[in-house]
C-alpha cells in the first residue's frame, strides 16, 4: 500500500534550521528567605502528598549560617528540596512509522537540545561510541553511524521501550531539535487511517490497542508533520531517504537485506528478517510480534498513539548517554511494570 510506512528524510547535517521552544516545558525557580523557609517547606511536601501529582518540579530553599568566634568564622550552607507538582496532559491523535538508516542520528550532534551531552553514536568499523560529536555521518562519508543497541526492546507484553525521530512542524509541541533527548511515553489506541472512500487502511492491531512504549527522541524526522508524531527506530522498517549507510556499517550485505527491498515500509513479513544482520533480527521479529505489524489482513500499520513526555528511564540514557537538563520536571511512565 502507498501509505504504508515512512515516506521521512531524517536530517544528519550538523546545521539543521533551528526551531521554537517545545510549548509544554515546565519551568520554575523559587528564592525564599529563612524567615518563611520552614513553613513553605511544609505546606509543600502536604500540597504535593494531596495532590499524588504526575510531574515533578523543584525548587531549592538555601540556608546559610555563620558562626564566628574570636579567631574564626565558620559558614555552613544547607540546601532542601521540596517537590511541587504540575499535571502533564495527553496529546490525542497522532500516528508513528518507523525506519532505520544507520545514519548517525541527528541528536548526536553539539548543540541539540537541552541536554548535558549529546546521544551516541558509534564507529561504523570499530561498533565502538564515537568521542567526536562532530564526526560526520557514515551516511556523507564519515564513520558516525546509529549504534546498533539504539533497538525496541520489549519490557513485558504490554510495555517496550525504543527510540524515534520527533516531528519538526511545531503541531502537538514537537519541534525538531528542541525535543532532542526528550522521552515521551506513547499509548497506543484504536483510531484508523481511512482513505477517501472510507476504507480503513491502517492503525494498531486489536492486540496492540492499549499496549505502550517509552521513547527517547534521537533523531529529527523533517517530513514527519501534520498529526504524524514519530518515527520509531525499527531495524527493517525501512532505510527511507539514505541507503548508504547500512552497508557501510554492515560488510557483505547487500542494500537489499535491511528492508526487503522496500525502502519506504520494509519487511512485509517475518521471515524476511532473517535477511538482516544478526544483531537486528530480534528487533525486526518485535515488530511483529509485539507491535503487531501488518495484521488484520495486512491492514494494521502507522498506529495511532496518545503521548505525553515522561522522565526519561535508565534503561534508555544508559544507552543513548543523554540525558535533559529538565528530566526532573517530568512524571515517570505510569506504567505498573516499569523500572526506573
Amino acid at each position: 500500500l502507498a501509505q504504508v510506512g515512512s515516506n521521512r528524510c531524517v536530517n544528519s547535517h550538523p546545521e539543521p534550521p533551528s526551531v521554537a521552544h517545545l510549548s509544554v516545558r515546565i519551568r520554575g525557580d523559587m528564592t525564599m528567605s529563612l524567615k518563611f523557609q520552614t513553613v513553605f517547606a511544609a505546606l509543600a511536601l502536604l500540597t504535593a502528598r494531596q495532590q499524588q501529582a504526575q510531574a515533578d518540579n523543584f525548587a531549592e530553599a538555601t540556608t546559610t549560617t555563620t558562626t564566628t568566634t574570636s579567631t574564626t568564622t565558620t559558614t555552613s550552607t544547607t540546601t532542601t528540596r521540596m517537590t511541587t507538582t504540575v499535571p502533564i496532559e495527553w496529546v490525542t491523535g497522532t500516528w508513528t512509522t518507523g525506519y532505520w538508516d544507520c545514519c548517525k542520528p541527528s541528536c548526536a550532534w553539539p548543540g541539540k537540545g537541552n541536554v548535558e551531552k549529546p546521544v551516541r553514536s558509534c564507529d561504523a568499523v570499530s561498533g565502538e561510541v564515537v568521542d567526536d560529536p562532530n564526526e560526520p555521518s557514515v551516511c556523507q562519508g564519515g564513520r558516525a553511524a546509529t549504534c546498533k543497541n539504539n533497538k525496541p526492546f520489549n519490557v513485558s507484553e504490554t510495555l517496550s521501550m525504543g527510540f524515534a525521530a520527533a516531528a519538526t512542524s511545531g503541531a502537538h509541541g514537537l519541534s525538531g531539535d528542541e525535543n532532542c533527548g526528550q522521552c515521551f511515553e506513547l499509548r497506543f489506541t484504536d483510531q484508523v487511517h481511512k482513505d477517501g472512500g472510507g476504507w480503513p487502511w491502517g492503525g494498531a492491531d486489536p492486540s496492540v490497542v492499549g499496549k505502550r512504549m517509552v521513547v527517547q527522541v534521537t533523531n529529527i524526522g523533517y517530513d514527519v508533520t501534520g498529526d504524524h508524531s514519530f518515527d520509531i527506530m525499527i531495524p527493517g522498517a525501512g532505510q527511507g531517504a539514505f541507503s548508504s549507510g547500512c552497508t557501510a556499517q554492515f560488510a557483505g550485505f547487500a542494500v537489499g537485506d535491511f528492508d526487503c527491498d522496500n525502502r519506504y515500509g520494509g519487511c512485509s513479513q517475518l521471515s524476511g528478517c532473517a535477511r538482516l544482520p544478526l544483531e537486528f533480527q530480534d528487533a525486526c521479529n518485535w515488530r511483529y510480534n509485539w507491535y503487531g505489524w501488518l495484521q488484520s489482513e495486512g491492514k494494521t500499520n502507522n498506529p495511532f498513539v496518545d503521548f505525553r513526555r515522561v522522565r526519561c528511564p535508565q534503561q534508555l540514557t544508559d544507552i543513548s548517554g543523554s540525558v535533559p537538563e529538565d528530566d526532573e520536571q517530568f512524571p515517570t511512565a505510569q506504567v505498573a511494570d516499569l523500572l526506573v
